[in-house]
């Protein structure tokens, strides 16, 4: 059962809390037919002071074009969506498989992995700045 209890709050209930959220406002943006495109929630900060995107800006957008099945555009804006969501849905529904997982990794393949991230999100966002300018 799915209880939330404030002082007893992990990493599979916000996991459940984003999705959740996620596919609250890909209904409310499906229904009233408006496209990622045209969102904007919260503008970024950075970008707005700026004028560079930051390492993030385009992720909401790519995480509603995934719940609308628009995975070209989910990548156009931002790849890691993909990792984002999928990280998610994993932890939301199969926390003790992906921890059990994590921690049966070499240290070598966890730093492949984190560096790995890093390095993608870096690149992605170099991107941005390469095309914003």
């Amino acid at each position: 059962m799915f209880r939330l209890h404030p002082t007893r709050m992990n990493d599979s209930h916000f996991a459940r809390l984003f999705l959740l959220g996620l596919t609250a406002v890909g209904l409310f943006v499906a229904l009233r037919g408006v496209s990622p495109k045209e969102l904007s929630f919260i503008p970024c900060l950075f970008h707005t002071v700026t004028d560079i995107p930051c390492p993030g800006c385009g992720m909401t957008r790519a995480c509603l074009s995934l719940t609308q099945g628009e995975f070209a555009d989910a990548w156009q804006y931002h790849p890691f969506s993909f990792f984002l969501v999928g990280l998610a849905l994993v932890q939301a529904f199969f926390p003790t498989w992906l921890r059990r997982t994590w921690h049966q990794c070499s240290r070598l393949i966890r730093n492949v992995v984190l560096i790995g991230g890093l390095l993608i999100t870096i690149a992605v966002w170099l991107d941005k700045v390469w095309k914003a300018l």
